[in-house]
């Protein structure tokens, strides 16, 4: 018989419930769908670089640049084109051309006084005859009652430029004459045998001083034959 101030046993101890942990990693499912978004970003960047090489121009068809010409400075002569400053025009008034050909130079100038001893044009400077030395061509003589003439090889200047070396050379191979009638602001070209051309500027007739009258005039001579 049990002793009724004997202490029920102790019910057995119950083990406590064990709760199953997720594990520390990521799920698969989790990381197939992260290797899906790396691949779907790779494919899209390699999509936008053959969309853009597809849209860049090739070499070929980048146009090749356009050569620019520079103007010629101003002033500057075209190869083959050459000119003869101071030549004329070649007309019948007094003018004449020298196309191609570089004007004379000066050989001689200055003031003279024609009379009818004449002027040596070979000479330099241009001698002038004397009482034993008659007979030299330009000279100067009356003619008429009030007119004064330039005798030899000569013409008048008619063109309103002045003259030039070429122009005097082909109006005396044309219009010249042995004697020709000069009033003062005449220019007159001149040549004598193989002498070079010259023209005289005349600034003064009198007709009645020296032996035959006289000319007062500017006179110059370009180093430009008459021939040849």
């Amino acid at each position: 018989m049990s002793d009724p101030l004997q202490q029920p046993a102790s019910p057995p101890p119950v083990p406590p419930a064990v709760v199953p942990q997720a594990p520390a990693g990521p799920s698969r499912a989790k990381l197939w769908a992260a290797g899906a978004a790396v691949v779907s970003a790779i494919a899209g960047v390699a999509s936008a670089i053959a969309a853009f090489s597809n849209n860049s121009p090739s070499p070929a068809a980048v146009p090749p640049p356009t050569a620019v010409t520079l103007p010629a400075p101003q002033g500057a002569s075209t190869p083959g084109a050459g000119s003869s400053a101071g030549a004329g025009t070649g007309t019948g008034t007094g003018s004449g051309t020298g196309a191609g050909a570089a004007p004379a130079s000066v050989r001689w100038s200055g003031k003279i006084v024609l009379g009818l001893e004449g002027v040596d044009l070979t000479q330099n400077p241009p001698r002038r005859g004397d009482g034993s030395t008659l007979g030299y061509r330009p000279a100067a003589a009356r003619s008429g009652s009030n007119s004064m003439t330039v005798k030899g090889t000569a013409a008048v200047w008619k063109d309103a430029s002045a003259p030039t070396p070429q122009g005097c050379k082909d109006l005396l191979a044309t219009q010249s004459g042995a004697e020709v009638v000069v009033v003062e602001g005449d220019s007159v070209c001149l040549v004598n045998e193989k002498s070079p051309i010259a023209v005289l500027k005349v600034t003064a007739t009198r007709y009645d001083e020296g032996s035959y009258g006289l000319i007062d005039g500017e006179l110059t001579i370009w180093n430009l034959r008459g021939t040849g």
